[in-house]
């Protein structure tokens, strides 16, 4: 039967021009999010700051969560640059004051596509790790003793993942999220996109669920977590379906591109509703943690 859930709260807006979270305001969207059953929440950073001020307001942030939630798995999005260390520079400074828990790496590269003025899918911008890099980073991991959130954005990148299990394995605790590609642009209002990879319907999580199974000699042994990027992943089928499979689920107002109408802590509600309809009970602290390192 599956086990328990956790549920993950990506708490910040990626709006163009928007105004960025103040620490004081992530801060208080995390801690609201966390009393509504969220294990795991992500974060960003106002892209606009320089290197040393971004590092500076996200340890201000992680300080102000953990100071009521000491036992949250907390990770922050990456910072300006093209290489693996310049992305995460601000992991050493978390880890030295004892506020690392969690970081994200995307295993490959990722075509990001959308449209020009004419409405045409002529735009293309690429992200992503060379697997090289994500090799260091995971070594990185292992010598802090932190688990990764592992971005899954096409099939290609889950197969190095489960590679990567087979021949070396991850820190405990580590977790596969499996990105799909909803309709709308998560960084502009009102805007149709052709993001990426698999769409979210049960027949794409199944895709991904027999790689899992069957590509690697008896099986992964990953914890996989689920998200609908550029769309409600409440109101979509992937949900409950995802919660059906056993998987954790990622909601969120980053992620819904406002496609909702509902608040961070209202989404984690809604869905650890939607867990005890399936049976399955939400942990966070230090049980969520237990739950992915078994």
């Amino acid at each position: 039967m599956p086990g328990p859930v956790i549920i993950e709260a990506a708490i910040t807006p990626l709006r163009w021009g928007a105004p960025a979270q103040s620490v004081d305001e992530m801060v208080n969207e995390a801690d609201a999010c966390i009393r509504a059953g969220a294990g795991i929440v992500h974060h960003h950073h106002d892209m606009r700051l320089s290197e040393a001020d971004a590092v500076e307001q996200l340890v201000d942030t992680a300080a102000g969560i953990q100071a009521a939630h000491p036992s949250t798995l907390v990770y922050t999005d990456y910072l300006t640059g093209k290489r693996a260390w310049e992305e995460n520079a601000h992991l050493s400074p978390l880890a030295e004051r004892g506020l690392l828990t969690m970081f994200a790496i995307d295993p490959g590269l990722t075509t990001f596509g959308s449209f020009d003025r004419d409405g045409i899918p002529t735009r293309t911008y690429v992200d992503g790790l060379h697997f090289g890099e994500a090799h260091e980073m995971i070594e990185f991991s292992k010598g802090i003793g932190v688990p990764i959130s592992l971005g899954v954005f096409e099939p290609g990148h889950l197969r190095w993942i489960l590679h990567y299990e087979q021949r070396v394995g991850f820190f405990p605790g580590t977790i596969v999220k499996l990105y799909f590609g909803g309709r709308w642009a998560v960084d502009q209002t009102d805007t149709q996109a052709i993001n990426f990879g698999l769409p979210g319907t049960p027949a794409a999580l199944d895709v991904y669920l027999s790689m899992m199974s069957d590509l690697i000699p008896g099986g992964s042994s990953l914890p996989w977590i689920a998200s609908l990027f550029g769309d409600s992943m409440l109101d979509s089928p992937l949900a409950a379906y995802a919660l059906e499979q056993g998987g954790h689920l990622r909601v969120g107002v980053e992620d819904a591109a406002g496609r909702s109408d509902l608040t961070n802590a209202q989404m984690v509600e809604r869905a650890a509703e939607m867990a005890a309809s399936v049976g399955r009970e939400v942990v966070t602290g230090t049980a969520a943690k237990a739950a992915l390192s078994n």
